[in-house]
């Protein structure tokens, strides 16, 4: 456990002189190429608006990431301060950026990108939690029922409106600039909306039952402390995983944007690889044998009706 958490805290530290490094590479191209500006601005704003910004980005931003990265390294005891500290500094440009690209339905590449690096940065300060010195990418939700419902419902507004809003507008807006245009076809509208209307009904479903019968959260750092083997999680073993790439395809096929289906079937396959295997592992050590017997009997993927006792293959 404790080489587990040091190679986490170290894993934190090398993302934050990866941060610093790309916000720095970013200032160097603009100021390179100037025009280029125009991509994360609104066309009709002089290019001030932006370049202005770089005194705050360097000492907030690239500075902050870099002395939190050194913090936590050494193991400072305002380590935890400072990583928290850098979220609230990525946020607060994010939210500016997506309130100018709501105004202006411009500047969305922007918008996106600085809503990954606030959305990124903000997952780094909640492993870390209280302690950065013993960082955790688990964390059994300690909240009531009724919390728990609320948690889960910020967090459902939140995680929509990043990756079923933010992110696919600026891949739209990304695509448009390089020239690739959208497709569509008939009942386009009809089908896509109805397909998110599936997905986002098993996405609520299962949340609701995280949080009413696990009492916790979809986030891992707030994760159920029971194991949730009713409802959707009956028939498949990660039904929100399925609702969320279900609600993206959606997306994309709504906006016949080929940029954000692809977006959506990248991400089935980085959650497969990279995080499913980790978090089974987790649920494996909290509950042994109980999620063994349960791994055994529901699929990954593919749902399928199974009764009490009955065991079928993990797709």
């Amino acid at each position: 456990m404790v080489i587990e958490m040091m190679r986490l805290r170290h894993a934190i530290s090398i993302y934050f002189v990866g941060q610093a490094l790309a916000v720095s590479c970013w200032w160097l191209l603009l100021f390179a190429y100037p025009d280029s500006i125009h991509w994360f601005q609104p066309k009709q704003w002089p290019i001030e608006t932006l370049s202005s910004f770089w005194l705050a980005d360097t000492l907030l931003l690239v500075g902050g990431s870099l002395t939190a990265s050194l913090a936590l390294g050494f193991r400072f005891p305002w380590a935890t301060s400072c990583v928290w500290f850098i979220a609230a500094a990525a946020i607060y440009p994010a939210l500016y950026c997506i309130l100018v690209s709501v105004q202006t339905d411009e500047a969305w590449v922007a918008a996106g990108l600085m809503t990954g690096m606030a959305g990124l940065s903000l997952t780094m300060a909640l492993i870390c939690g209280g302690d950065a010195s013993a960082p955790k990418a688990f964390r059994v939700s300690g909240l009531g029922r009724g919390a728990s419902v609320g948690a889960t419902f910020i967090q459902t507004v939140i995680f929509w409106s990043v990756f079923l809003w933010i992110l696919p507008k600026s891949l739209c807006e990304f695509q448009a600039a390089l020239g690739i245009s959208t497709f569509s076809h008939p009942w386009q509208t009809t089908l896509a909306t109805g397909l998110f209307f599936m997905g986002s009904s098993l996405g609520i479903g299962s949340a609701i039952f995280i949080s009413t019968r696990g009492w916790g959260t979809p986030l891992p750092t707030s994760t159920a402390s029971i194991l949730v083997r009713e409802g959707p999680y009956r028939y498949v073993r990660n039904p929100m995983a399925i609702a969320g790439i279900t609600q993206g395809l959606a997306v994309g096929w709504y906006l016949g944007s080929v940029f954000v289906i692809g977006y959506a079937i990248l991400g089935a396959l980085l959650w497969h690889r990279l995080v499913r295997p980790v978090e089974e592992a987790e649920l494996l050590l909290r509950f042994g044998n109980e999620y063994e017997i349960y791994r055994k009997q529901v699929a990954v993927w593919i749902p399928s009706l199974v009764r009490s006792g009955e065991e079928v293959d993990a797709t």
